[in-house]
């Protein structure tokens, strides 16, 4: 195997991994629980994500729940409290904050612009 080709196994066990997030993502999601969903270690866990994702398990969670969020601020008209606490991101503040790094944005100006958008097309 060359160096920086992923394995057979890599590449599963990644699936595994993604595939658990994403069922999970509303949930609290320690390490070490996605670690055993996968039946490897917390360590190998980080060093897969690290190794294929070029990010930490943390990262991911974090960023597939935003990439929830940002679904549901277009698709719904929850409040934005119940989407924090719907894509597992708790309080609406700290689901601002995160939002804000990402999107330079806050939620409800993503959900404004993608409202006004889809307005203004039809």
């Amino acid at each position: 195997m060359e160096q920086g080709q992923p394995s057979k196994d890599s590449d599963e066990k990644i699936k595994m991994l993604m595939i658990y997030v994403h069922e999970h993502y509303a949930d609290s999601i320690p390490v070490d629980q996605l670690a055993q969903a996968a039946h490897i270690s917390k360590r190998a866990c980080f060093r897969l994500f690290q190794d294929t994702l070029h990010m930490t398990p943390v990262e991911y969670i974090r960023d597939y729940r935003l990439q929830m969020a940002c679904q549901m601020l277009t698709k719904t008209k929850e409040s934005i409290t119940q989407i924090a606490y719907n894509c597992g991101l708790g309080s609406s503040s700290y689901f601002g904050k995160l939002f804000r790094e990402k999107y330079d944005c806050s939620p409800t100006e993503y959900r404004n612009y993608w409202h006004d958008r889809d307005n203004n097309l039809q």
